[in-house]
Order: structure tokens, then sequence, then C-alpha cells
């Protein structure tokens, strides 16, 4: 773990922010302006699926449950998120990995579902991994459509969305897998989505979970598109190599910070 450390070391100096979930938090902290609550929201057009408490359980979604360790470092995490993104005015989030096995995905959705259960933002969890889609699989669901039909078949957008039962927290699946993602993420298309998702609700934080970055270049493509990028790293998985090159490969200003997964350091309160 002491690799994993210095290499995140190394990127706090450089970069001024480091977010670790699973270990101490160090971050600067811009003031940032308070929003008006969002309104409760009418699910009138998009499927709803409601998801049981014990199915997310079971997946490892935890960051809903009351009273709960896991779900507060996941309060954590959402409160450092909010701070820079909210002091920026920033909405786009794209959360990616070095290596697959990280648990950016986990990350992504357990984060998701924590910004919702705050009172000033809707949530959208967009899943842009077309090579290999998993979002859905957290929350149970097992979608006929997905973002790769909006490209190759022209299937209209409102007809993919998915509210899981998770007040403000709507998902866009990205349906089956595909090789060729890159040029898809690349399209005049993809770029009239992102600029739609983005600006169509100033008070909604958009999540996006994206492939590897080292494993393709689908991350790199999209990254244009997104205000801010965090890193999810694992311990026993990514060496220092790894980090140091997809921290290379992160435009030194949308980097939000690394979150640390997989640590077996032991969590607790009086570290906060």
């Amino acid at each position: 773990m002491e690799r994993i450390h210095k290499a995140l070391e190394k990127a706090r100096h450089q970069r001024k922010d480091h977010v670790n979930v699973g270990g101490r938090t160090r971050i600067n902290k811009p003031g940032y302006a308070k929003k008006a609550p969002v309104q409760e929201i009418k699910y009138t057009q998009t499927q709803t699926i409601n998801v049981s408490d014990e199915a997310l359980k079971e997946k490892r979604i935890v960051a809903h449950l009351k009273d709960s360790t896991a779900a507060d470092l996941f309060k954590i995490l959402r409160a450092k998120v909010l701070q820079r993104m909210n002091a920026n005015r920033w909405n786009v989030l794209a959360v990616s990995s070095p290596t697959a096995g990280a648990g950016k995905s986990l990350t992504a959705v357990n984060l998701a579902i924590s910004l919702a259960m705050e009172a000033n933002h809707s949530v959208l969890l967009v899943d842009l991994d077309f090579r290999r889609p998993c979002i859905h699989e957290y929350f149970g669901i097992s979608p006929d459509k997905g973002l790769v039909d909006y490209f190759s078949e022209d299937v209209p957008l409102n007809e993919l969305f998915i509210h899981p039962g998770i007040e403000k927290l709507v998902l866009l699946p990205a349906g089956h897998s595909i090789h060729r993602s890159s040029e898809l993420l690349s399209t005049p298309k993809m770029l009239n989505l992102a600029d739609e998702l983005k600006n169509r609700y100033p008070d909604r934080m958009i999540i996006v979970d994206l492939p590897p970055l080292l494993q393709s270049d689908d991350a790199m493509v999209f990254f244009p598109n997104a205000d801010a990028c965090l890193l999810v790293v694992a311990e026993g998985i990514n060496t220092t190599e790894e980090i140091e090159r997809s921290l290379q490969l992160i435009d030194e200003t949308k980097y939000l910070g690394s979150v640390l997964n997989k640590s077996d350091e032991i969590w607790s309160p009086s570290y906060y």
C-alpha cells in the first residue's frame, strides 16, 4: 500500500487536492454558494423500476443506508466533490480508473446515490463504458435499450432514462457492449448529447462512468466534455506506474482528486 500512497501523495502535491475513501482525507475547502433545494420531481415520462434496499446491498451499494459507516464515507466524498464542483459551477464529473477491477463503477454508483440524497441536486448517472457496461447490473436492472441504441438506431433519448426508485436519481444505461466505442464517443451526435445533458437542467449533477484510462482511448475522447475527473485506484491492483501514467492523461485543471479503494486501513470517525 505504501507505493499507492506515494503515487497519490505526489498527485496531491502536484494537483493540490486528494480524496481518499478508506483513509485520511486532506483537501482544500473553497467556499461555494448554497443552492435552493430541488423541488420534488415527477417522473411522468421516465421509466420507473423500483429497486429494493436488499438488492442494492447485495451489490455493495451502501450510500443510501442509514447509520452505516460505509455510507458515511460516501457522504464525506460527496462533501469534498460538491465543494469543488459548486465553487467552479461544474456539473459533469467523469469517474475513471487506471485499469479494470479498481471499483470505479461501484464508486460512481454510490457517489451518485449519495449526491441524490443531498437536498440541492438531482443526479443523472450515465454509463459510457460501452465496452463493459455494468451500471445497470448494480441496480439489478436489465434494460432493453441504452445509449448504444440511441447512436446506432436513433432510439429517442427519453425512452432510455430509468428512475430506480431513489428520489432525484435517474440512470442512463449504455445498453449492449460494443468494441469500436471511441469512434462513437467522438461523433457530433455524442458532442450534442453531452451539451444537452450538461445544459438542460443547471441544478442537475451528471456522473459519467468511463472506461479505464490505460485500456482504451475512450476516456480521453470524452474528457473534453467533462468539467472534472475523479480517479479511482485500488490497493493491490494498481501499480505506481499505472497511477502516474493515468494522472499524466488527465488535464491538470480537471483533476478533482483520487479515491483509494480496497484499502486495508480501518476508517475511524476520529480521523475527521
